[in-house]
């Protein structure tokens, strides 16, 4: 009966027994909400030529005969008022500017506009043949912008003049300034000036700049480009005005780039249909932060030749099993993938013998299935709820189930789990660094800085296992036209 018993359970363990079911589960990483800040760089030399075309360089001329040059003259002399004859001349010459400086500085566009005069009276009074005058004056124009909701700008432009040398002659013992004569042309001249700049300023047409720039927003970008591909989708949601600053040379709008960002591993996605762009966001006190959610993907056949080579290692030396004592090991192959529930299966075909009786090992294969955790914000991986089956054929069940149930053993792949994660967690992160911190698409640059970056748990999918890593910073967005 004994003998039976033993034949029958035999027969038993040479029933196939079948590996854990393979999931097809795919990794899913969830987007990241960022608000990137964005500069476009516009040059002023457009509007200071616009300006030197469009004001003339000559900005009158005088030609006044028999002008009032000296106004009458009131007098008193012994109690008697007297009151002198009005001196009348000939009243001629030009006005004429230099060349135009338009420049920025903090918030202010500034125009500065030199102006000469020269005058000449002539036949004064029938006595003074010819007297001549020069001037010189400075004109300013300084231009705030704004930027509406539709994204024109447009300009407040405030002008102010000073003669520093006054148009002055001396006639018949008297100073005699032409500065009013002058005034009465140079308000048309600045009246000129003004639109000018108005219309100059509204053919910045911002909207026309930016429009081409948030549909190329719309993106695919390579973080790695294999072992795994990690791709980075970038969508726009919105677009903010964060005021501006004028240079020497240029201006430079600040806005904010709302986006999702999505990180897929894999195939390249799809990129995303432009939208339209939407009217200006509001205003925001952050407006150059980055979050991405990263993968760091294990591939279960990377996985395999790791935990191989940890368990060669280990079975150098001999596996202590309290329940059935101490046994030598040789490792034959390591199968590993993800199965139901967000399980890891690993499958250690091995042969066990008792030391110095290599003749008669156990041999088959071990199924361990397990529940990969960590705590968050560490790579360390440990097994929770382990599982194991045997296919063996031989009697030896027993044997290869207490070895693979020692701490010893599943330790081994633990720990080989974990440093495969911590090098490939520090391997993507350079890769991502690299990726992100600066680049050029066309007339744009990217540049990012990295600043914090933490992790999430592990989860057994069927593409490999999978370790959130989340990581924020600061991030911009240049366009500069050439």
């Amino acid at each position: 009966m004994a003998a039976l018993l033993l034949a029958l359970s035999a027969c038993a363990f040479q029933d196939k027994v079948e590996p854990p079911p393979r999931s097809e589960t795919p990794i899913e990483v969830p987007e990241g909400r960022s608000s990137i800040a964005s500069e476009i760089v516009l040059p002023l030399a457009p509007m200071r030529s616009a300006l030197e075309r469009q004001v003339p360089t000559r900005l009158w001329s005088i030609n006044r005969p028999d002008a009032e040059c000296v106004p009458s003259q009131r007098t008193e002399v012994l109690g008697v008022t007297l009151k002198s004859p009005k001196i009348k001349c000939d009243l001629a010459g030009r006005v004429t500017r230099g060349g135009m400086t338009l420049r920025g500085r903090g918030q202010d566009l500034i125009v500065t506009m030199p102006i000469r005069a020269q005058m000449t009276a002539s036949d004064i009074g029938g006595l003074i043949e010819q007297k001549t005058a020069t001037a010189r004056a400075t004109v300013t124009a300084r231009v705030r912008l704004s930027v509406r909701k539709d994204w024109s700008v447009r300009g407040n432009v405030r002008i102010s003049y000073d003669w520093r040398q006054p148009p002055t002659v001396s006639l018949l013992g008297q100073q005699v300034t032409f500065a009013d004569k002058a005034d009465e042309r140079l308000t048309t001249v600045i009246a000129t000036l003004e639109r000018t700049l108005e219309r100059e300023i509204s053919k910045l047409d911002l909207r026309s700049r930016i429009e081409p720039k948030w549909e190329q927003g719309f993106s695919v970008l390579s973080l790695n480009s294999e072992n795994p591909p990690v791709w980075m989708r970038l969508t726009p949601q919105g677009l903010g005005y964060d005021g501006y600053s004028a240079r020497r040379n240029t201006i430079a709008v600040r806005m904010r780039l709302d986006a999702t960002t999505e990180v897929f591993v894999g195939e390249k996605p799809a990129v995303p249909n432009a939208q339209p762009l939407p009217e200006m966001l509001a205003p925001s006190e952050r407006s150059d932060s980055l979050a991405l959610n990263l993968p760091v993907v294990a591939q279960y056949s990377q996985l395999e030749t790791v935990i191989e080579k940890a368990l060669s290692e280990r079975s150098k030396r001999v596996f202590r099993v309290p329940a059935i004592g101490d046994r030598m090991v040789e490792l034959r192959s390591v199968t590993a993938y993800g199965t139901d529930e967000n399980r890891i299966a690993v499958g250690v075909e091995f042969e066990a013998w008792k030391p110095g009786k290599r003749d008669d090992p156990a041999t088959g294969t071990v199924w361990l299935t397990a529940l990969p955790v960590n705590a968050e914000n560490s790579r360390k991986i440990e097994f929770l709820d382990p599982q194991y089956s045997v296919e063996t054929t031989r009697f030896t069940t027993n044997v290869l189930l207490e070895i693979a149930k020692t701490r010893d053993f599943s330790a081994t792949i633990e720990d080989a789990l974990t440093q495969n994660f911590e090098s490939d967690f520090d391997n993507l992160l350079r890769k991502i660094d690299r990726a992100v911190a600066s680049k050029q698409l066309g007339k744009f640059t990217i540049s990012t800085d990295i600043e914090k970056v933490s992790t999430g748990k592990l989860t057994a999918y069927g593409e490999g296992l999978f370790l959130p890593v989340s990581a924020g910073g600061e991030t911009q967005i240049r366009y500069a036209p050439q």
